[in-house]
């Protein structure tokens, strides 16, 4: 089995990361826009219960994957939804260890992943599928539905945005282009992500390496 959409074991030159928050729906979008998920990106990463429910190239899912056989038992809606499709996921579903029970899931590389971003600090799964794009030298990551938005958990979701949002500087230092759904709460994007204490905000562009500012 080739390890990217374009069968050459390359690292795709774009990747959509595609979890569940609001934003998801930018992806979609899109992908009607494009009459295709290829259009928006050269691989899909659906993100956790997202793997159920669009095409994508990989998913990540970093719970232990039998948690969601046992959970699927209990009374949780959400949790029972994976039962139908995990066991059966062809993969790869980037996780902590290989399950038998689970042919489609492959150990993530976190040794290797460590090796190139140098810093052991990884909270929510979609930081793990940032790091792999790191890793793997990806050109232009975009993510939809990365919102951390939850009510029923604002704690760690907290902490999820945060870890993510470090991660995203990080890329972006090492030349990784980045976009996000412009309805994302994520580093703010809803909301223009002004320059603070600007009335009118100057014109900034970006081209050959270096910013640029004008007044407005």
């Amino acid at each position: 089995m080739s390890t990217t959409s374009t069968g050459d074991n390359a690292a795709p030159y774009s990747v959509a990361i595609v979890a569940m928050g609001p934003s998801h729906a930018e992806y979609i979008q899109e992908c009607v826009r494009c009459a295709g998920r290829q259009g928006v990106a050269d691989e899909t990463w659906a993100i956790n219960a997202m793997a159920g429910i669009i095409e994508h190239d990989r998913a990540i899912i970093m719970d232990a994957l039998p948690y969601f056989e046992k959970a699927g038992r209990e009374e949780n809606t959400y949790l029972r939804g994976y039962a139908p499709w995990l066991s059966k996921h062809r993969g790869p579903i980037y996780t902590q260890q290989v399950y038998p029970d689970f042919p489609g899931s492959v150990a993530y590389p976190l040794e290797d992943v460590l090796n190139t971003v140098k810093y052991a600090y990884s909270n929510t799964t979609v930081s793990y599928a940032i790091l792999l794009a790191i890793h793997m030298q990806v050109k232009h990551i975009k993510l939809y539905g990365c919102d951390f938005t939850s009510d029923n958990n604002k704690g760690f979701s907290e902490a999820g945005r945060a870890c993510v949002e470090y991660w995203l500087s990080d890329a972006t230092w090492r030349g990784i282009k980045v976009t996000i759904a412009a309805t994302s709460t994520l580093m703010d994007q809803c909301i223009g992500r002004r320059l603070y204490g600007y009335s009118k905000p100057p014109v900034i562009t970006h081209a050959e390496g270096k910013f640029k500012v004008e007044a407005p």
